[in-house]
């Protein structure tokens, strides 16, 4: 194997090698007056820089790419200046400064990413805006020498022409060096042994080329997967936090079902995708979510939302309907996705556009994917069976520590209740009285039952309070059948429950109450 020594090569080249070397100082002098704009405007419109782009894309792979490049080609030339006894100390306060260079644009990389959270105070602000301007002069000052070495122009001598040759290119600068690698084939071991001796000899008298080079292609792969997997194409788990169009989203969870809250099916042909998520309003206005950035990706196709199904699945959260966000408030809704059959699968990308950045001839969109992986809801589950006077905690279901405890019940057509009215300083007792709707064929049921909402469920926080409890999850199982409830408690003050049911449970010779959340049952028997 014949290898030539670079020396000779690096001397030919060596105006090349400093264009070159100015071109990427340029860009990252730009790059670098972009951050320090960015942090400007952060400190000077208050936070409102957030909105006009994602932060992280004031750095990119490139940037880091350049850096390892500069620092290769710096270490290059300090190791020809070496071995011509020439001044080096440029080459080495370059490498030592885009080093250093490099570790600040990972630490403000990871403040960028803490950003689409959350805004940082002011004063840290001001802190990364003035480090930009102490990272931009070096960078000016090496950009100086650089283009006086890349037009061959010294500027003590106004001369450049005996520079190249007071590098001293000699025949040893090029000179070749063979290895002779054969095998034995008589005696397989000794050829091997033989193999990694040369192997180990040309590796040593090529020690900083291979090293430099395999440091470069690893650095390079490294920081492109990093990048890739890591921060442009970072695929967001439920739970994580990030920004989008001034906006803080937070998935907080997704469920796959055909069944509404009352665990009837909706539709045969269908399936419901929902997602819960948490949106804090950082833009400095009232927003409203535009639904058609908010899209769940199956295979090609981009499905949007459809507000039409919320009331569905009121027990798995509020839906949005166009309500405004104001200004520094959070909100919690559910967004609800009509699927097919054939669309029905483990994994979903809930995918928000971003904006678009814009190259030569193309337009791209950037979107924060979320990876979903949807609890599945389609049969009901008996999870304990229960009598009057024990108490029921709801814990396995969405309704969390929720408790209910019966210890008593009634049937009749009508109750009379009383409460006391209060004007001013004048209260009296009134009697009033509680019907069942007869023509319809139903009856009422009396309960004295102790029930505490647990207000950290999804229920109690994201639904109306157009329905109670009973109306949501409530039944009454008789006989092999099953009737529907509806809450006739009156508005006013009484210790008991009051439920319209079918009147045929009069005289039923079972009885139970059904606790139904999202395919978690739970039976009190009553009779």
């Amino acid at each position: 194997m014949i290898i030539k020594k670079p020396y000779a090569f690096l001397i030919k080249r060596f105006r090349l090698i400093h264009l070159i070397l100015t071109g990427l100082i340029v860009y990252l002098i730009a790059k670098t007056y972009n951050i320090y704009s960015y942090f400007n405007r952060y400190v000077n419109n208050v936070y409102s820089a957030l909105s006009d782009a994602a932060p992280t894309s004031y750095i990119n792979l490139y940037m880091f790419l350049i850096v390892i490049l500069i620092i290769a080609f710096s270490l290059a030339m300090y190791m020809l200046m070496k071995q011509k006894n020439k001044p080096k100390i440029f080459y080495v306060i370059l490498s030592v400064f885009y080093i250093i260079y490099f570790i600040s644009l990972i630490s403000l990389f990871s403040m960028f990413k803490s950003m689409e959270v959350t805004s940082i105070p002011l004063k840290t602000a001001m802190l990364l805006r003035d480090s930009m301007i102490i990272l931009m002069i070096p960078q000016i000052v090496f950009l100086v020498f650089s283009i006086i070495r890349g037009l061959g122009f010294d500027i003590k001598k106004f001369n450049f022409s005996k520079d190249l040759e007071e590098l001293d290119i000699s025949d040893k600068d090029s000179e070749e060096f063979e290895f002779v690698l054969g095998l034995d084939t008589y005696k397989y071991f000794r050829a091997f042994r033989k193999k990694i001796r040369e192997f180990k000899y040309y590796y040593l008298e090529n020690k900083f080329l291979i090293t430099g080079f395999l440091g470069v292609i690893i650095a390079i792969l490294v920081t492109a997967l990093v990048l890739n997997f890591r921060v442009y194409n970072k695929v967001y788990k439920v739970g994580q936090k990030f920004n989008v169009n001034g906006l803080t989203v937070q998935v907080n969870d997704s469920y796959l079902t055909n069944l509404d809250y009352k665990n009837q099916v909706i539709d045969k042909n269908k399936y419901f995708l929902i997602v819960n998520a948490t949106f804090t309003n950082n833009s400095g206005t009232s927003t409203v979510l535009d639904m058609t950035n908010y899209k769940v990706i199956y295979k090609k196709k981009r499905i949007v939302p459809t507000m039409s199904r919320n009331s569905y699945f009121i027990d798995l959260g509020r839906g949005y309907s166009k309500e405004k966000i104001g200004k520094d408030t959070t909100k919690t809704y559910i967004l609800v996705y009509e699927l097919n059959k054939n669309q029905v699968k483990n994994k979903y990308t809930f995918s928000i556009y971003d904006g678009a950045s814009y190259g030569t001839g193309a337009i791209n969109t950037k979107n924060k994917n979320v990876l979903l992986i949807p609890t599945r809801h389609n049969g009901t589950k008996v999870v304990g069976k229960y009598k009057l006077n024990e108490q029921v905690n709801l814990k396995k279901s969405l309704l969390k520590n929720t408790t209910l405890s019966v210890s008593d019940y009634e049937i009749k057509n009508k109750f009379v209740y009383k409460y006391e009215a209060c004007m001013r300083n004048n209260c009296e007792s009134i009697t009033d009285v509680v019907t069942a709707d007869a023509t319809n064929a139903k009856t009422l049921i009396q309960l004295n039952a102790k029930l505490n909402l647990d207000n950290t469920s999804t229920f109690a926080l994201n639904t109306s309070k157009k329905l109670t409890f009973y109306d949501t999850f409530v039944t009454i199982g008789y006989d092999n059948k099953i009737s529907s409830v509806r809450d006739v408690t009156p508005g006013s003050s009484i210790e008991d429950t009051i439920l319209e049911v079918d009147e045929d449970i009069i005289n039923a010779e079972s009885l139970n109450l059904l606790v139904t959340a999202r395919g978690k049952q739970y039976i009190i028997k009553l009779k």
